[in-house]
């Protein structure tokens, strides 16, 4: 018997994509599926596209509490072997979950497996047009060797997993929980984290979804928390320097993900205007970097950009 699927679609406010990811989901080969959307209090028309699709899917209705809490409600209603995420504006390509699912079953000591993704934008016109690889079943999708295993030391420096190629056994999601509601938008981060520490992750290729490209969608919004820091200082706290099987992280190279991470984000809120974070930021900064001068420069210009701004 194929083992069920259970794919979790969290939704807010989406009713001009919704339809289309839930389709791709209906499409797939595999067939022991079970859809589960969670509208996480949509205001606009979003559900009454999903009552189009009746039996079909099942509806978790919900107020308003983010996309983490949506995802954890979708967990908490899943009842398949394997668990599938699919964002609401994101569309899964043909063979998606088979392939993740034949994965799985012959790599017992693999506990995730995740596609690469092609970057979806709209064309010229607004308009987003499948490109016509898409159309076509994935073909005979491959291990990528240098992104599998136990790769918790690649995860510190990097979030390789789009939440919306990721597919992973129950039995690892009822050990390592939930996802953490604390993090707004770096949940994703620390889930693929943990679950680095739990069992082995696959990257297969080629591309399993369409990720599209959304103009103001959360992950290209500028935060006023260092969300991805916040993340990789918590995982050193609490996991260490070392992955499971004795791997150990340079610390040197770590020095300088960590300084690239504080630069960056006083830099974005720099030239967001968000003045007071990009200074603190870049305080925090001289710890890692005190003689860079880039920092130097940027602490001046938002300062004086702040003291102009105040006496206007």
């Amino acid at each position: 018997m194929s083992a069920l699927v259970s794919i979790i679609v969290p939704v807010f406010n989406c009713e001009t994509f919704i339809a289309e990811a839930i389709e791709s989901a209906l499409a797939q080969s595999h067939r022991a599926i079970e859809v589960i959307v969670v509208n996480d209090g949509s205001t606009d028309g979003t559900m009454s596209v999903l009552r189009g699709f009746g039996d079909q899917i099942k509806v978790v209705d919900q107020a308003n509490g983010g996309p983490t809490k949506a995802r954890n409600a979708g967990l908490a209603a899943a009842k398949g072997e394997y668990i599938a995420f699919l964002d609401a504006d994101d569309v899964w390509l043909p063979g998606k979950v088979a392939a993740q699912v034949a994965h799985l079953d012959a790599n017992p000591d693999v506990g995730t497996c995740y596609f690469a993704w092609h970057v979806w934008p709209a064309d010229a016109d607004g308009v987003f047009r499948k490109p016509p690889f898409s159309l076509e079943p994935l073909d005979a999708p491959r291990v990528v060797a240098e992104k599998s295993g136990w790769i918790y030391n690649r995860l510190i420096f990097d979030c390789e997993l789009l939440t919306t190629t990721v597919m992973i056994r129950s039995s690892i999601v009822r050990n390592i929980g939930e996802f953490n509601v604390e993090l707004w938008s770096g949940e994703d981060y620390d889930y693929w984290i943990r679950l680095s520490r739990a069992a082995k992750i696959s990257c297969l290729e080629p591309a399993g979804a369409l990720y599209r490209v959304v103009d103001g969608s959360l992950s290209r919004r500028a935060r006023p928390i260092n969300d991805e820091l916040v993340v990789i200082r918590s995982a050193i706290d609490r996991y260490g320097m070392m992955d499971p099987v004795g791997n150990i992280i340079d610390p040197i190279k770590l020095h300088k993900r960590i300084d690239s991470l504080i630069f960056r984000f006083g830099y974005l809120h720099l030239r967001k205007g968000s003045l007071t974070t990009a200074i603190s930021a870049f305080f925090e900064n001289i710890r890692y970097e005190p003689l860079r001068p880039k920092i130097w420069m940027h602490i001046f210009e938002a300062w004086i950009r702040r003291m102009f701004s105040s006496a206007a």
